[in-house]
């Protein structure tokens, strides 16, 4: 199978091309500039910028996936400006359309949680949309227009609604790896109340859901037998617990004397995040779990080995 890539360079980018090469398929590493990581066996790099997406085709010429993890204004400060959302989605269409001009049998997008807005209880795949960024207003748009223009196309489509991803190569300032630089030297760790329900899924573990996803659809159908099908998928671990817990448990892996200040941080709007994986699990033949205390620990490491040469 040929596979190709955009934002192939990302947290989720770079352990899902290690994925599907090391499952035989051959990859098109989509960046904006040149990674080294990149240059090995059974990994084609092909440099290209979003707003370059609708001539994708003219780099790719032959391919059976499109994998769409690319998108802009993913951070805090990006998640609300309307014109960043609007082209992103834009971008994603020109994705749509160089798929199919490429061969390609099936479309992934990368949505978000941020689709469902706040939720309360199970949330599965047909529970109600009532985005309130402007992000998660773009995901649910792409979900929308991407399905319906690869039914016009004659392609398959996926669309992954990705909840809470963590792993060693995470963003520093997201909770788990700005709480443990906190913990690693002592210092109090300002929180929210952290009673809310979480789900943190490996990176590595959603990779392979994916690669299994893409498996599966092409192998199996339906869209392998040449229909338009859409299907949606949450991306997520299969058990959910009270974010206070994970906060807690990286306390005591990391050995830290931290004080936690629950209450510190007052956020605007508080996610709780119960998802329903049941689909997922159905599809794919169950959900694969890295425990959480053994990349908690995997990360602690990485960050004192790290210390410790900078200290040198």
């Amino acid at each position: 199978m040929k596979v190709a890539i955009t934002g192939a360079t990302s947290f989720l980018g770079r352990h899902l091309v290690r994925q599907f090469v090391e499952a035989g398929h051959h990859v098109f590493a989509i960046a904006r500039h040149d990674c080294e990581a990149f240059h090995t066996d059974g990994v084609e790099l092909v440099e290209c910028g979003m707003e370059d997406y609708g001539h994708l085709h003219g780099k790719i010429r032959c391919c059976d996936v499109l994998v769409n993890l690319a998108w802009g204004g993913t951070g805090h400060s990006g998640r609300d400006l309307t014109d960043v959302q609007e082209r992103n989605v834009e971008h994603a269409l020109d994705a749509i359309r160089s798929a199919h001009r490429m061969g390609c049998r099936l479309f992934v997008e990368a949505g978000s949680q941020a689709e469902y807005g706040i939720c309360h209880g199970l949330t599965g795949e047909e529970s109600p949309c009532a985005p309130f960024s402007e992000y998660g207003k773009a995901k649910l748009r792409i979900k929308e227009e991407g399905a319906a223009l690869c039914a016009a196309l004659g392609m398959g489509s996926l669309h992954l609604r990705i909840f809470s991803l963590f792993g060693e190569d995470d963003h520093p300032w997201t909770l788990v790896m700005s709480s443990l630089d906190r913990m690693l030297r002592g210092e109090d760790v300002p929180l929210s109340e952290c009673l809310q329900s979480w789900n943190f899924m490996y990176v590595g573990d959603a990779a392979e859901c994916i690669v299994r996803l893409c498996g599966s659809c092409l192998t199996e159908g339906p869209s392998s037998k040449g229909t338009t099908a859409h299907e949606v998928y949450n991306i997520a671990a299969a058990e959910s617990r009270p974010l206070r817990d994970y906060v807690e448990r990286m306390r005591v892996l990391s050995d830290s004397r931290s004080r936690l200040l629950y209450g510190a941080v007052r956020p605007g709007r508080v996610v709780s995040l119960f998802p329903d994986v049941t689909r997922l699990a159905d599809r794919i033949g169950g959900i694969p779990c890295e425990p959480f205390d053994d990349v908690i620990l995997r990360i602690i490491e990485t960050k004192r080995q790290t210390g410790a040469s900078a200290a040198d």
